[in-house]
């Protein structure tokens, strides 16, 4: 169904492009109508094939980190609060096994101690987009399961922004990656599990200059805590 729908789009592209100039006032009338009818057929197609392959659903997943250890590059003196909220797409490929296709939205804050000259602080978001794996197939009872994931997260998009005495800078852009493992139950729809991430982010454009010395900013977490999960 989707393929033949983007045959459908490239043919019809192909036959309304006028070859005559004199119909090219005629064509642009109807640019806007061709251009809604494609929009719509590749909809259905990409509808019926999610449909048809995937029986897809949705988790809802909350952090609770209990034990971290944070290294910011520029502010290694520094006290970093973090929170996490993560939405993901199960897939499943088999009764037990299923793929994840998540989004991982991170927020991060920092800043000099009053004891610190510079007065530097920042604000960093990061967007990643999560690729992972679970399984489910060691049952403790008939209604509890032992579950297990990991996952890969890549940041797609992010912000920063650092703050001294006298200048802010934003970021223009972000690279890295994240890692993330799990362990814990499963009770109907609900998940309790002990987990352990890592993150290890870079914010383009930012730098943190001390005694005369200048660092790029980037952070490095490792956390380790219980997540809560929802799946519907």
């Amino acid at each position: 169904m989707f393929i033949s729908a983007a045959f459908i789009l490239v043919n019809w592209q192909k036959y309304t492009r006028p070859d005559n100039p004199g119909e090219k006032f005629r064509f642009h009338s109807k640019k806007i109508m061709n251009t809604k009818l494609k929009k719509c057929l590749l909809t259905i197609g990409l509808l019926c094939f999610a449909t048809q392959v995937w029986a897809v659903k949705a988790k809802i997943r909350f952090l609770f980190p209990v034990s971290s250890e944070s290294v910011t590059d520029g502010f290694e003196d520094s006290t970093i609060k973090t929170s996490e909220f993560v939405l993901a797409f199960l897939m499943p490929l088999s009764q037990h096994t299923q793929l994840d296709l998540g989004y991982s939205y991170f927020n991060a804050r920092i800043e000099d101690p009053s004891t610190s000259s510079e007065g530097y602080s920042g604000v960093f978001r990061a967007h990643l987009l999560e690729l992972g794996a679970g399984y489910s197939g060691f049952e403790l009872t008939r209604t509890i399961s032992l579950v297990f994931e990991s996952a890969v997260r890549i940041p797609v998009s992010g912000e920063g922004e650092v703050q001294g005495n006298q200048t802010t800078q934003e970021a223009t852009g972000i690279s890295g990656m994240g890692y993330y493992i799990s362990s814990g139950v499963e009770y109907s729809k609900l998940e309790i599990s002990l987990f352990y991430q890592r993150r290890d982010l870079s914010f383009d454009g930012l730098t943190v200059t001390r005694s005369g010395q200048s660092t790029d900013v980037a952070l490095h977490t490792t956390e380790y805590g219980l997540a809560f999960g929802y799946t519907f």
